[in-house]
C-alpha cells in the first residue's frame, strides 16, 4: 500500500512537471525563426536540465529514464528506416507552400552557419525527446522489464498516450500535415525508445528528421 501512495506521488509529480515543462519550451521566450540558438538553449533547459533534476530529486538514476546506449544495434536500424521513410516525406512536403513558408526563415539559419545549426538543433532534440520519451514515458511507465516492441500493460500505454498527446500539441501551429503527423510520430519515437530502452534512437531520429526538412527546404527553394 505505501509503495503504491509512493508511486502515485511521484507520478503526480511527473504528470504535473511534464505539462508545465511542455507549456514552458512551447511559449519559449525566444522565436524560433529569429532567435534560433537562444531557443534551442530554452529547450534544453526545460526539455533535459530541468526533468533531470526533478528526476533526481525524485530518486530516478539517469539510466531509469532512458539516458543510456540501449540496445544500439535495434536503435541504428529504427533511425535509418525512420529516415528512409521521412525522406520521401521530406522531399514531398518540401514542395508545399506552407512548409516552405515555416522553415525558410530556419533554412536560413542553417545556410549561415550549418555546424552551429546542427550542433544547437541536437542539443534541443535531446532535451525534447528525453522529456517526452525519457521523464514521461519511462518516469511513468517504468523501466522495460523485458525487451518487447508492443507494450502489453496498460501503465506502459497510458504513459505513451500521455506523452504523445503532450507531444502532438506542442506542434500546434506547425504546418497541418507535421501536427497530424506528430501524434503517430510520438507513438512510433515511444516505442523505439522502450525497445531500446533508450532516447538515444529517438533523438537521433527526430534531429536528422528535423534537419532533412530543412535543408530539402533550403534546396528546393534554392538559396
Amino acid at each position: 500500500m505505501k509503495s503504491k501512495m509512493k508511486y502515485a506521488a511521484k507520478s503526480l509529480v511527473i504528470i504535473f512537471a511534464g505539462i508545465l515543462l511542455t507549456i514552458a519550451c512551447y511559449f519559449a521566450p525566444y522565436n524560433q525563426h529569429t532567435q534560433w540558438f537562444q531557443w534551442c538553449l530554452w529547450g534544453f533547459l526545460c526539455g533535459f536540465l530541468l526533468p533531470v533534476s526533478i528526476a533526481f530529486a525524485l530518486g530516478f538514476s539517469i539510466k531509469d529514464l532512458g539516458l543510456t546506449t540501449g540496445d544500439f544495434k535495434f536503435g541504428a536500424m529504427s533511425v535509418l528506416v525512420g529516415l528512409a521513410v521521412m525522406l520521401f516525406l521530406g522531399f514531398w512536403a518540401s514542395l508545399q507552400p506552407d512548409f516552405q513558408a515555416y522553415y525558410i526563415t530556419i533554412a536560413l539559419q542553417h545556410k549561415s552557419s550549418p555546424i552551429s545549426f546542427w550542433l544547437s538543433l541536437l542539443a534541443y532534440m535531446t532535451g525534447w525527446e528525453f522529456l517526452f520519451r525519457g521523464f514521461l514515458l519511462f518516469g511513468l511507465a517504468g523501466k522495460p522489464k523485458k525487451v518487447e516492441l508492443v507494450p502489453r500493460t496498460l501503465k506502459v500505454w497510458s504513459a505513451i498516450g500521455f506523452s504523445t498527446f503532450l507531444f502532438g500539441l506542442s506542434h500546434w501551429g506547425k504546418p497541418l500535415l507535421e501536427l497530424l503527423g506528430s501524434f503517430i510520430a510520438g507513438v512510433v519515437l515511444c516505442l523505439i525508445a522502450w525497445r531500446t530502452r533508450s532516447c538515444l534512437a529517438p533523438i537521433l531520429l527526430h534531429t536528422f528528421v528535423f534537419g532533412m526538412f530543412t535543408v530539402t527546404v533550403q534546396l528546393r527553394l534554392q538559396f
